[in-house]
This record gives C-alpha cells, sequence and structure tokens, in this order.
C-alpha cells in the first residue's frame, strides 16, 4: 500500500521546483542562454523535478507488489504495463531520466538550447504525472 505521505511530500517538492522553473518562462532563448543563474536555477530544479517523479514512480511500483525497478526508468515500463500512463508518457519520462543523468554526470555537455526548449514545451509532462499521482494514489477531499 502507497504511504500517502511520502508522496505528498514528493509532490510538493515537485510543484516548488516547477514553480520555479516558472519564474523564468517568460525569457526568450537569447535572454535565458544569456543568464548564467537562470540556467543554473531551470537546470537544478529540472533535476530535483526528475528525482521526484522518479521516486514517487518506484514507491508506486514497489508498495504495490507490482515490480521491482532495476534502474531508475524501469518504474515507468512497470506503470505502463499497468496502465497507469500512456506509451507516449512513458517514453517521456523515460527520456527525462536520460536527461537527468546529463545533468548528474556530464553537466559539461549540458545543452542549454535543450534546457530552454524542456522549460517552455515539457513541464506539462510533469504535471500529468502529478495528475496520475493524484487520481490513483491520494486520497480524495470528502465534501
Amino acid at each position: 500500500m502507497v504511504r500517502r505521505e511520502v508522496l505528498a511530500k514528493r509532490l510538493e517538492q515537485l510543484n516548488l521546483s516547477i514553480e520555479k522553473i516558472n519564474r523564468y518562462r517568460y525569457l526568450t532563448d537569447e535572454e535565458f542562454l544569456a543568464d548564467e543563474i537562470a540556467q543554473d536555477v531551470v537546470e537544478y530544479n529540472l533535476f530535483i523535478a526528475i528525482n521526484m517523479i522518479v521516486d514517487m514512480a518506484t514507491h508506486i511500483v514497489v508498495d504495490n507488489n507490482m515490480g521491482r525497478p532495476q534502474k531508475m526508468a524501469d518504474a515507468f515500463d512497470i506503470l505502463y504495463r499497468e496502465k497507469l500512463i500512456s506509451k507516449q508518457q512513458k517514453d517521456i519520462f523515460q527520456k527525462m531520466v536520460g536527461f537527468r543523468n546529463i545533468l548528474s554526470h556530464e553537466y559539461l555537455k549540458i545543452d542549454k538550447k535543450i534546457v530552454f526548449a524542456i522549460m517552455k514545451k515539457h513541464l506539462d509532462d510533469f504535471k500529468n504525472f502529478i495528475l496520475m499521482v493524484n487520481e490513483n494514489f491520494m486520497p480524495k477531499q470528502e465534501l
């Protein structure tokens, strides 16, 4: 059984990271590429946000006896198999894990244009994950 307090803490951190990234969405690509602080904030919070969805996905899978992920991206295969996310979402979340690994281990190779594109076009992917968690694993509010 999923411990909701574990998910709630991670959802809170995920939302906080998304809010911090959103503060820079107004920038043009030229402004973003010239602003090292904006790049650092966005990269760090993308790293945290991706870690939060990986943690939640793994927690959901393990605590519901759906399987034992061996690698970070495996939990998304299992969530797809269990029909909790679509194939498109699975592919996106697994690409996020790859990007997270670049942020974590290959920081000298980070393409700032890709970071900008993710900030501008892919924050809804995180929001879709939040919706899935809320709909399936968080208690419903009673009226």
